[in-house]
């Protein structure tokens, strides 16, 4: 793994999970349909609001390594880190190989000269 975090676009990502990861919902969603479930989960078992915790977030201090307390606000959010080698790998699957139907297109094509 690269450690490089990207935020998902809740309106356009899709999430598949090799495994299931919640109860009674698909392995696959789109991201705005996993937040909603990550929320709903969220208020069965916390009693803190979900609209808080992923939206306007919590008032904070938070430490961060080599600098002093900053205060501010922290809320949860879905971010994806891609996997180096899957990447390489879906690259050489997408190598270009010939079409079955490159014939037919050459031989519609010299037709038509």
């Amino acid at each position: 793994m690269n450690d490089e975090w990207e935020p998902l676009n809740p309106d356009d990502d899709v999430v598949y999970f090799y495994q299931d990861a919640f109860e009674n919902l698909s392995r696959t969603q789109i991201v705005f349909q996993l937040l909603k479930e990550v929320k709903k989960i969220w208020a069965e078992h916390f009693t803190s609001s979900g609209s808080r915790v992923f939206g306007d977030g919590f008032e904070c201090c938070v430490l961060i390594s080599g600098q002093q307390w900053q205060t501010g606000k922290i809320r949860v959010c879905l971010e994806f880190c891609p996997d180096e080698t899957e990447i390489e790998d879906n690259r050489l699957d997408i190598k270009q190989e010939n079409s079955p139907l490159d014939d037919l297109r050459k031989q519609l094509k010299d037709g038509k000269n």
